[in-house]
């Protein structure tokens, strides 16, 4: 189900996906890293023609549909002086001042977490981007 979250995204926002399953550390770390579980994703701008301007108004549509969405986590590597975090449990922006995600500042993705509940759900999963596509533009 995270490949059709992953897909509607893509087609939404016109990121690329560097990669969703994988089970490893997460890096610098070695506790495990979400993306084992099948549940994250980093979305990535470079080479994209206003890529950045591309993520920030997929992060803004992420954030103001996460529950509909299922998003629990964004991590945006780009900003200084260290990235920034935003939790669906926290409802805000946390900007990192000491290194806390590999990557930052300065790398141009995101990393995004869904709910497993959602993911349990692919009706759910496509009725939710299928609604969003009636008020945004396919390319955001």
């Amino acid at each position: 189900t995270m490949d059709i979250w992953i897909r509607n995204a893509v087609e939404v926002s016109g990121l690329k996906n560097l990669g969703s399953w994988v089970v490893r550390e997460q890096r610098g770390k070695t506790s495990p890293s979400v993306h084992g579980t099948g549940r994250a994703v980093d979305l990535g701008f470079t080479g994209l023609k206003e890529g950045r301007k591309k993520c920030l108004a997929l992060i803004d549509l992420l954030i103001a549909n996460a529950d509909v969405l299922g998003v629990e986590l964004i991590l945006d590597y780009t900003p200084k002086p260290f990235g920034r975090g935003w939790k669906a449990d926290r409802g805000t922006w946390q900007r990192y001042e000491k290194p806390t995600i590999s990557g930052a500042p300065g790398g141009r993705w995101i990393h995004v977490e869904v709910s497993p509940e959602l993911l349990g759900n692919m009706r759910a999963v496509n009725q939710g981007w299928n609604d969003l596509r009636g008020i945004v533009p396919p390319t955001v």
